[in-house]
Protein backbone atom coordinates (compact mmCIF):
# COMPACT_ATOMS: atom_id res chain seq x y z
CA UNK A 1 0.00 0.00 0.00
CA UNK A 2 1.21 3.50 -1.08
CA UNK A 3 1.72 5.81 1.89
CA UNK A 4 0.11 9.61 0.70
CA UNK A 5 1.30 12.74 1.29
CA UNK A 6 -0.09 15.80 0.80
CA UNK A 7 1.85 18.68 -0.15
CA UNK A 8 -0.22 22.64 0.04
CA UNK A 9 0.21 25.24 -2.43
CA UNK A 10 -1.95 27.56 -0.57
CA UNK A 11 -5.04 29.08 -0.95
CA UNK A 12 -6.61 26.02 -3.54
CA UNK A 13 -4.10 23.46 -4.39
CA UNK A 14 -2.85 19.94 -2.99
CA UNK A 15 -0.45 17.30 -4.49
CA UNK A 16 -0.51 13.68 -3.39
CA UNK A 17 2.90 12.67 -3.38
CA UNK A 18 3.82 8.89 -2.95
CA UNK A 19 7.59 8.65 -2.76
CA UNK A 20 8.67 12.00 -3.78
CA UNK A 21 6.74 11.72 -6.72
CA UNK A 22 3.29 14.01 -7.47
CA UNK A 23 0.93 11.43 -8.74
CA UNK A 24 -2.62 13.75 -8.50
CA UNK A 25 -3.40 17.30 -7.67
CA UNK A 26 -6.62 18.62 -6.54
CA UNK A 27 -7.68 22.10 -7.12
CA UNK A 28 -10.73 24.19 -5.55
CA UNK A 29 -13.28 25.56 -8.09
CA UNK A 30 -14.31 28.68 -8.24
CA UNK A 31 -17.58 27.52 -8.98
CA UNK A 32 -17.35 25.00 -5.89
CA UNK A 33 -16.00 21.82 -5.41
CA UNK A 34 -12.77 20.03 -6.56
CA UNK A 35 -11.20 18.53 -8.87
CA UNK A 36 -8.56 16.14 -8.76
CA UNK A 37 -6.12 15.73 -11.71
CA UNK A 38 -3.59 12.72 -11.98
CA UNK A 39 -0.23 13.58 -13.02
CA UNK A 40 0.50 10.32 -14.91
CA UNK A 41 -1.34 8.10 -17.26
CA UNK A 42 -3.96 7.01 -14.88
CA UNK A 43 -7.81 7.89 -15.34
CA UNK A 44 -10.84 8.09 -13.18
CA UNK A 45 -13.45 5.51 -14.12
CA UNK A 46 -16.69 6.66 -15.32
CA UNK A 47 -19.15 7.86 -12.39
CA UNK A 48 -21.92 5.60 -12.36
CA UNK A 49 -24.73 7.32 -13.20
CA UNK A 50 -22.83 7.18 -17.16
CA UNK A 51 -21.77 4.02 -16.85
CA UNK A 52 -21.24 4.35 -21.03
CA UNK A 53 -18.52 7.28 -20.31
CA UNK A 54 -14.75 7.02 -21.05
CA UNK A 55 -12.42 7.06 -18.19
CA UNK A 56 -11.31 10.69 -17.54
CA UNK A 57 -7.93 12.15 -16.11
CA UNK A 58 -9.70 14.75 -14.12
CA UNK A 59 -12.87 13.76 -11.81
CA UNK A 60 -14.93 16.63 -9.86
CA UNK A 61 -16.07 16.37 -6.03
CA UNK A 62 -18.07 18.27 -4.06
CA UNK A 63 -15.45 18.53 -0.87
CA UNK A 64 -12.03 18.35 -0.20
CA UNK A 65 -11.99 15.65 1.80
CA UNK A 66 -13.70 13.47 -0.29
CA UNK A 67 -11.49 14.04 -2.89
CA UNK A 68 -8.65 12.89 -0.89
CA UNK A 69 -9.81 9.84 0.26
CA UNK A 70 -10.66 8.95 -3.62
CA UNK A 71 -7.02 10.05 -4.68
CA UNK A 72 -5.59 7.76 -1.33
CA UNK A 73 -7.98 5.06 -1.98
CA UNK A 74 -7.01 4.71 -6.14
CA UNK A 75 -2.95 4.72 -4.55
CA UNK A 76 -3.65 1.65 -2.04
CA UNK A 77 -5.27 -0.79 -4.76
Amino acid sequence: MAHVTWDHTPPTTWIAMVDGQALCSIKRKDIGGWTAAWTDERLWPPPSHLPKALPQPTQFFSSLEDAKLAVEHALAA
